[in-house]
């Protein structure tokens, strides 16, 4: 959360309690220049916990830091200059010298902290990097924040019809980078899809030229027309995406696999989505994203009642699919320490 001099504020650290407490505290807490550490226990009886409203049982600790220290414009430079690529940034929130002090590591390059710091963090660091999951790290009299920092996740729309206007909607509300291909020039216009972050006109020759699909990518095939998918599957297939959604009956997706001569990828949903009833297009676009987000998070999407642990654990849930795919990623060879 970014918040001015003035009070006002860009982004939440709570569901809503926290933020007005540290809009007036922040800039006194850290007018020596230094991080400040606050911390609320709502697992305490005192009753001045409450009146912030945190009913979570648990404990939140916030720091704050001065945009102009010189660690944080350190922090900001090395992440601006990445600002395409997955980073972890590692911050010491405890420690009997003071907190603030940074590691950083973006696939190659390790730097920052002391030397012991350093190689006590590098098997957490690459923990985070190839999990991309973050990590709270208790060392000896240290507290380390592992931060996995990805770019916004990418979703690849092939299909502009108008079912596929919520879906955009619904991933940008995620903070996605969204991509709508059509190779219908009244649908592939960007004034169809004011949302998305690019609107594509494809050839049927070469309909992905000129579109990025990488290891962490997301694609839906929702074009209604068999034999365009028929063309476009395994061309997006070739380029292991993550996630591959296709629109229609499982009879369908089986009947073009057979064409095709291919055996089920585990990276196929098909029909895409997660069984939450519903049929309008608005209904469709939320079983396709949160099936994109359980997937992409290593999650089954069961229902969180019958969930066992922590709510947020990173728990990889799909089995060894999922860090079979985790070793096709940038870097993971290079982490053999």
């Amino acid at each position: 959360m970014l918040i001015f001099p003035d009070g006002s504020r860009i982004g939440s650290v709570s569901g809503g309690c926290l933020e007005g407490e540290l809009t007036k505290k922040a800039w006194w807490m850290t007018e020596s220049g230094e991080p400040a550490l606050r911390v609320y226990d709502t697992t305490s009886d005192d009753d001045a916990v409450w009146e912030f409203g945190l009913g979570c049982n648990g404990v939140v600790q916030v720091m704050l830091e001065r945009v102009a220290a010189p660690v944080v414009d350190e922090a900001l430079a090395f992440l601006d200059a990445r600002r395409n690529r997955p980073v972890v940034m590692a911050t010491v929130v405890r420690a009997p010298e003071g907190t603030g002090a940074r590691l950083f590591f973006d696939g190659e390059v390790y730097q920052g902290g002391s030397g012991d710091l350093s190689v006590a963090l590098w098997e957490d660091v690459r923990r985070a990097w190839v999990e991309r999951r973050s990590r709270y790290v208790h060392l000896a009299g240290t507290e380390v924040f592992v931060e996995f920092i990805g770019p916004p996740q990418k979703l690849v729309i092939f299909g502009a019809g108008h079912d596929a206007r919520p879906l955009v909607s619904i991933a940008k509300e995620l903070g996605w980078y969204v991509t709508v291909a059509d190779g219908r020039p009244a649908y592939a216009c960007a004034a169809n899809f004011p949302e998305a972050d690019r609107v594509v006109l494809f050839r049927a020759d070469s309909p992905l030229r000129g579109i990025a699909i990488e290891a962490d990518t997301a694609v839906v095939l929702m074009t209604h027309n068999y034999p365009l998918d028929l063309r476009l599957l395994p061309a997006v297939l070739a380029h292991q995406p993550r996630y591959i959604g296709m629109l229609g009956p499982k009879n369908r997706a089986d009947r073009m696999l057979a064409e095709l001569g291919l055996a089920q990828p585990e990276s196929l949903h098909a029909p895409a989505g997660l069984d939450v009833g519903g049929e309008a297009p608005s209904a469709v676009a939320l079983s396709i994203a949160s099936e994109m987000q359980a997937v992409l998070s290593g999650r089954t999407g069961g229902q969180l009642r019958f969930r066992e642990g922590a709510l947020h654990a990173p728990v990889m849930e799909v089995g060894q699919a999922a860090f079979r795919q985790m070793a096709t990623m940038p870097g993971y060879c290079e982490l053999n320490v």
